[in-house]
């Protein structure tokens, strides 16, 4: 039996997150590629930031074919947030990541476990056309209800919160504040035992 989703928000009515947003008017374009298994996942932050984000798009999908946006994207000004050998760190304050970042127009974020984001690279050439940006240093873990098998994880939406801070200066607060609602109102269901492995972390 399916649950009664919210109409706003998607989430299930139980755990609706209305009451908790707050909206964020972000210069940068947010173009978010999700794995058309990250739909149904009752935990994934992704549709949080279209409803967040003022500047922000999703598209699913899981090949170039699906992704024809990115033919449209101005190469110069769009960045892909991947972690790879020659991506730009975000947080490196030479002056040629501060030129870099101030004239960015679009972010491109792959939503997937490492896995799916792996795949979608190797699916979609067009990728490879776009500079990639990462981090020297990843932000404490806020996302307590999923677990990663990766020390360096962050949930779609922290990766894009610590992003904006970096790019443009935003201030993420009212993205973590959501995140941590999600976590509180997710939390509530789960069983003792379960609930004890994540607050473990």
């Amino acid at each position: 039996m399916s649950r009664s989703l919210c109409a706003h928000c998607k989430f299930s009515l139980s755990t609706c997150l209305c009451e908790d947003l707050s909206v964020l008017d972000n210069k940068l374009k947010i173009i978010i590629l999700q794995d058309p298994n990250e739909i149904k996942v009752s935990k994934n932050t992704a549709r949080l930031l279209t409803l967040c984000l003022t500047q922000c798009e999703l598209i699913i999908g899981q090949t170039q074919a699906d992704f024809s946006i990115l033919e449209n994207l101005p190469i110069a000004s769009t960045a892909l947030l991947y972690p790879d050998e020659d991506a730009i760190l975000l947080d490196d304050k030479c002056a040629s990541t501060k030129a870099f970042t101030a004239q960015l127009s679009h972010l491109i974020v792959l939503d997937g476990t490492w896995k799916k984001a792996f795949k979608l690279m190797q699916l979609t050439p067009a990728l490879k056309n776009f500079k990639k940006v990462s981090f020297a240093s990843i932000p404490q873990n806020r996302y307590r209800i999923r677990k990663a098998p990766r020390e360096d994880s962050l949930s779609t939406l922290e990766a894009v919160a610590h992003s904006l801070a970096l790019i443009e200066n935003a201030d993420p607060s009212g993205l973590y504040q959501v995140l941590e609602a999600l976590n509180n109102k997710q939390a509530q269901f789960m069983p003792e035992h379960v609930k004890a492995r994540y607050q473990a972390k």
